[in-house]
């Protein structure tokens, strides 16, 4: 007999949220940092929402309006267009005021901004990290002129990647490294394509531009939208979803599945509209599993 990893269905009581069987949206009432915000999303939900067409769009500018009562207010999405070397998404920035919106690579300046500069035709020190443990980076900034990808290029081989950072500290724990040189290169590339936090595959977006974080914006002015809006750094609401599917770790069989999932949730998963379908196939998508999955169906 084959066995099929388990797809259950999960269920909770959420607040402040847009309705939905399989997937619901949140409003953390809170101001923080875009970092912090993911985070918390992350830790009590599943992550800073993705927004995969107009009709979610539309309703989380429902959710704002009718939770915040503000002349303006601004939520966080997953939206994402800046990342570093090693991959990582910058949910961390600290651009200088000259930081231009174009395609580019990050530099960091002797006062620990970040610039945008020609990843090709500038040649630049630059900096690498060694990873010690899971959150502790060593740095060694490398004293010969190179472009960005040639620097890559040397980290990834003599070291672990260009440097990334990913808070204030870290910010300055770099600048103190530098010692009074001069602009150096960090892991950043800028305005490469637009991803989302939590790995979802959304085509939709609702302008053609894009930067390291957005802002979904409802209300400016009393005028009602849901246009998102470029944002280098700020305090905004975070908002957030949590997905009620989840997929085993042990592959069983159906039967042992379905027992599995009576007792731990609450049932093995029922699709049962259109809309069941499409958010059970973008969430096997986002998780990257393309192996069949067992769901409730059987043959009497």
């Amino acid at each position: 007999m084959v066995l099929l990893s388990v797809l259950l269905l999960l269920w909770g009581v959420p607040l402040l949220t847009a309705t939905g069987r399989l997937r619901q949206l949140f409003l953390i009432d809170t101001q923080m940092p875009m970092n912090v915000a993911q985070n918390v999303c992350r830790k009590d939900y599943t992550d800073l929402v993705t927004i995969y067409d107009e009709e979610e769009n539309n309703e989380l500018v429902h959710i704002l309006n009718n939770s915040v009562k503000s002349v303006s207010v601004s939520g966080w999405i997953g939206a994402n267009s800046c990342k570093w070397s090693n991959g990582d998404p910058a949910t961390f920035t600290n651009y200088s005021r000259t930081f231009t919106e174009e395609k580019c690579c990050g530099a960091i300046n002797t006062g620990g901004r970040w610039e945008c500069v020609n990843c090709n035709s500038t040649k630049m020190y630059f900096m690498c990290y060694d990873q010690d443990g899971k959150q502790s980076y060593n740095y060694s900034l490398i004293h010969e002129n190179r472009s960005w990808f040639e620097a890559q290029i040397y980290c990834r081989e003599k070291h672990t990647d260009l440097v990334s950072i990913r808070d204030e500290t870290e910010n300055k724990r770099v600048k103190e490294a530098v010692n009074g040189s001069n602009s150096f290169w960090i892991g950043l590339q800028y305005n490469y394509s637009l991803d989302w936090l939590d790995g979802g595959h959304s085509a939709y977006t609702q302008n053609s531009s894009s930067q390291a974080c957005f802002t979904f914006l409802s209300r400016e002015n009393n005028k009602l939208g849901g246009f998102w809006f470029k944002c280098n750094a700020g305090i905004y609401y975070a908002l957030c979803y949590k997905s009620f599917i989840h997929v085993s770790e042990k592959n069983m069989s159906w039967d042992e599945a379905r027992d599995y999932c009576n007792r731990n949730f609450s049932g093995l998963l029922r699709i049962e509209s259109e809309n069941d379908q499409k958010e059970t196939e973008r969430e096997l998508k986002r998780r990257n599993i393309s192996w069949p999955v067992w769901v409730g169906l059987k043959e009497s």
